[in-house]
């Protein structure tokens, strides 16, 4: 079973006391201070390394093959949806059409 540090959350949060990480998620929240608690009671303590990519790159090549195989891929689009580079989607291309993917 998983311990959730507590914090008593009153009213509203003292915004001028947070510590500056914390004020980054709040103002990433657009204020959601219930949000704050939420990440605060589940992570507070722990050190987290935030990928520079929203999806898995192995998750991305499974998206990748299928779009091939069911009518191709645009690649300035999906390059834009999922933020990987243009470069990065062709050498995915080239390993689907080789059959390592």
């Amino acid at each position: 079973m998983v311990r959730i540090k507590q914090a008593k959350f009153y009213d509203e949060i003292d915004k001028d006391a947070l510590n500056a990480v914390y004020m980054d998620i709040l103002m990433a929240l657009d204020g959601d201070e219930l949000g704050l608690m939420k990440i605060f009671r589940q992570l507070s303590g722990q050190q987290i390394n935030l990928p520079v990519h929203l999806y898995s790159p192995e998750a991305m090549k499974l998206i990748l093959k299928d779009k091939y195989e069911h009518g191709g891929i645009d690649i300035n689009k999906e390059s834009e949806r999922y933020g990987y580079t243009r470069r990065w989607i062709i050498g995915v291309i080239k390993q689907i059409e080789k059959g390592k993917i």
